[in-house]
């Protein structure tokens, strides 16, 4: 069972530029295990994930060949060669990403055990929205790390639009948007939009849907698709009165590490021509899906659906372009002097909102 369905929580794999080369069988001593891998419950792990793959992600010919992949590795004895937990979970990615790259697919150790009398480990994400406020004379400014649609976290950002209405100019940063859900952009949309109008399209794979029920959105409603596929439509419905936001400029800061949601965001006000994207292409992360628990404390994010504008195609492996292409670092430099800022000032504001983790892509995009 997935523990939740995200547009993915910045767990896009991180499979190096080699898997895309189909691996090569090759004789080595296998090194000896770390203290206390136990190989029986990692391969145990791989074959729940290959039955799990099969039978969930998104695509059913690429399903089967995941999982054949994976029975293959197991019966020719390719990951005992695994010195512990984190090497077969990296070989297990590299596998699955050497088969069909996938921006979200990838397949995690246990976390390490905590000392005794010290709280259980958990991983540790940034705060989701960060530096919220003015910037400039009339320009708003929010960073988002992640869309984690907790009550506080969409409190606090209705919060921020209703303080800044009359903005002439809003900036947001996804530069390091991890991804997560829509209730975020269900704040943001009813107010930046002036028409009724359906914003992407979601295709979740029926079987899923079927066992799990469809994306916990009430701004997503379902339509006739093939009998494989559960497919919902992402609508907004703007407010009843024409909000302060409606004319307001708009300019998204984007990077290679934009993720899922993030790039949902970037998808979506690009297409319909709401924002201006500043910075790079994004990661190319469009198969949403959530976690799944397996066996011995690993885990794995199996994508079960995938994300397009309406007419378009997706941007799962490639990436959502910007309008204005500049490094990311100096993408807020460039908001903000489009914004009216002196270049003097706009320097400044860009060194004090510098976002606390990297910039960088995580791996190639599709050639």
């Amino acid at each position: 069972m997935r523990r939740a369905m995200f547009l993915g929580l910045g767990l896009a794999a991180a499979a190096s530029a080699s898997a895309a080369v189909a691996h090569q069988a090759v004789a080595l001593v296998a090194p000896a295990p770390a203290p206390g891998f136990d190989l029986a419950e990692g391969k145990r792990a791989v074959a729940v994930l290959a039955e799990e793959l099969e039978r969930t992600f998104v695509f059913p010919d690429v399903a089967r060949r995941y999982a054949a992949r994976l029975r293959e590795r197991l019966a020719d004895g390719a990951y005992d060669r695994a010195a512990d937990a984190a090497a077969l979970a990296t070989m297990v990615t590299e596998d699955l990403q050497a088969v069909a790259p996938d921006g979200h697919l990838k397949m995690r150790p246990p976390l390490p055990a905590a000392a005794e009398g010290e709280p259980a480990r958990r991983r540790v994400y940034p705060d989701p929205m960060e530096q919220a406020g003015w910037i400039a004379d009339g320009v708003a400014y929010v960073r988002f790390n992640a869309f984690l649609g907790s009550a506080q976290q969409v409190a606090d950002f209705e919060a921020f639009l209703d303080g800044h209405e009359g903005a002439r100019t809003l900036i947001i940063d996804a530069r390091t948007h991890h991804g997560g859900g829509l209730s975020e952009m269900d704040v943001l949309f009813p107010r930046i939009f002036t028409e009724p109008r359906t914003v992407m399209v979601m295709d979740t794979r029926a079987s899923v849907a079927a066992e799990e029920g469809g994306l916990p959105f009430d701004s997503l409603v379902q339509v006739s698709a093939p009998a494989e596929l559960h497919r919902a439509e992402h609508r907004v419905v703007p407010r009843s009165e024409r909000s302060a936001w409606a004319d307001t400029r708009i300019f998204l800061l984007t990077s290679g590490r934009t993720a899922s949601a993030g790039e949902h965001l970037a998808t979506v006000l690009k297409e319909t021509g709401r924002a201006t994207l500043i910075g790079d292409t994004t990661a190319g992360a469009g198969n949403y899906g959530g976690g799944i628990d397996l066996p011995g404390g690993y885990d794995a994010f199996i994508p079960v659906g995938h994300s397009y504008f309406p007419g378009k195609q997706g941007w799962e492996g490639v990436g959502v372009t910007p309008h204005i292409a500049v490094a990311p670092e100096r993408a807020l430099v460039e908001a903000l002097v489009r914004s009216g800022v002196s270049a003097q000032q706009a320097e400044a504001l860009s060194a004090s909102h510098v976002p606390g983790e990297p910039m960088v892509r995580r791996r190639p995009l599709r050639s």
